[in-house]
């Protein structure tokens, strides 16, 4: 914990979160690095299974080392408790009544077998804020299917249009929905909730359905279908408005530079990087209806030019004449070759078992406001500090806790 938290703008605010994986983690973070105090609620009986997936230092079998989970969990604390024996739902259910704000991402029932759904925690703290972040939601036939990103994705009728016309779908990547909408879509959620309860008093529960955020990522594609009858057919990376429209290959191994042209002044651009070749004046390259029905054709041509430069040359010189242009990059590029990136996004923060650990900075950049990103914390490094300064509680007590198994 760091005392600058306290100037911060959700200074006061507190957390119990029951996330796990990555979705429901990434909702918080952002509470967290703005001042809000996010206690993670675990259990080693059942470990979050980010604790032990993804990179880690090779060897390293300790739950607090695993990239993934520290990059999710900055600026939080946290508890563990076996929510598998009653004194632990007890527990569980005194830091909620000390909360302003309960979260999860579990499948729609589990919270309420536990005797923890929103109904149950209203009665705690009339007060309460409760997000549920099941896949499927946690009302309705589906609410008890479970899943991670690259189901939701499908289900979502994003994998459906993802890929080439003539390959099966190829998607997004499994963590697609992870990292994008359904955790931004949350925080925003219990931010205007909080705004809400302020104003009026009033708790709230919100219910956002993963499965249903993803949808909303979509585009135009639910309303080509309501409005036109058809379904959107897998486009490759073309585009319907736009011709040349694609990732072009570059000099290198696997070097790509990606061209969007929509208009005549970027296609007069094109060209000119180019050195007006003979080709670009041809008749049928004059329109984007005649560029797009030569689109083949279109694509080799461009990169017979590309292929012979590098990415970054390709995309300067195409920027400086005005046409969108961006180079592929991958995560070395991001963190060698883009010092702006790296000063304003990348931190490397001392971890006590590794020396080191690197992670995302805080990407929400507020005027005057500099938020704190802090160490992901190690399992139930903070339990003691819950139970004792939060709830009271004395220590003989909690020695009787451990004795019991109820803390773990």
């Amino acid at each position: 914990m760091n005392d600058s938290s306290t100037r911060l703008p959700l200074a006061g605010i507190r957390v119990a979160d029951f996330g796990w994986m990555i979705a429901g983690p990434l909702a918080t973070r952002p509470l967290a690095n703005f001042g809000a105090e996010v206690i993670r609620i675990e259990s080693s009986a059942r470990i979050d299974e980010i604790r032990a997936l993804g990179p880690r230092p090779e060897g390293n079998t300790s739950p607090n080392v695993a990239g993934v989970f520290n990059d999710c969990n900055t600026s939080k604390l946290s508890m563990t408790v076996n929510l598998g024996t009653p004194e632990g739902i007890e527990l569980a259910k005194e830091v909620v009544s000390v909360s302003d704000v309960v979260t999860n991402n579990f499948r729609g029932d589990r919270m309420g077998r536990w005797g923890l759904a929103y109904e149950d925690l209203v009665k705690l703290k009339p007060d309460i804020i409760m997000l549920g972040m099941a896949m499927m939601g946690t009302t309705g036939v589906h609410q008890h299917y479970g899943g991670n990103g690259i189901n939701i994705i499908a289900g979502a009728g994003i994998s459906g249009i993802t890929g080439s016309p003539d390959r099966p779908p190829v998607g997004t990547g499994s963590l697609y929905p992870d990292f994008s909408g359904n955790p931004n879509h949350a925080t925003l959620a219990v931010l205007a909730a909080l705004r809400h309860r302020n104003r009026t008093g009033k708790g709230q529960f919100i219910d956002l359905a993963q499965y249903e955020s993803t949808i909303s990522l979509l585009g135009s594609s639910v309303l080509q279908y309501t409005t036109l009858g058809s379904v959107p057919v897998r486009p490759g990376n073309r585009s319907r408005w736009a011709a040349p429209h694609g990732v072009y290959r570059c000099a290198g191994d696997d070097r790509w530079c990606a061209i969007a042209v929509e208009t005549e002044t970027e296609w007069d651009g094109l060209r000119r990087a180019m050195g007006d070749p003979a080709w670009a004046m041809e008749d049928r390259f004059q329109s984007v209806a005649g560029r797009k029905k030569h689109e083949d054709d279109l694509d080799e041509l461009i990169e017979e030019w590309t292929s012979g430069r590098r990415d970054h040359e390709v995309m300067r010189c195409l920027q400086n004449q005005g046409v969108p242009a961006g180079m592929v990059q991958n995560s070395k590029d991001l963190v060698e070759n883009d010092p702006g990136f790296r000063k304003r996004h990348i931190r490397v923060l001392e971890h006590p078992e590794i020396g080191e650990m690197t992670i995302h900075g805080e990407t929400i950049s507020i005027s005057g406001v500099e938020p704190i990103v802090e160490l992901a914390p190690h399992m139930g490094e903070h339990t003691e500090y819950v139970l004792k300064d939060l709830l009271g509680m004395p220590e003989t007590d909690v020695d009787q806790l451990y004795v019991d198994g109820v803390l773990n």
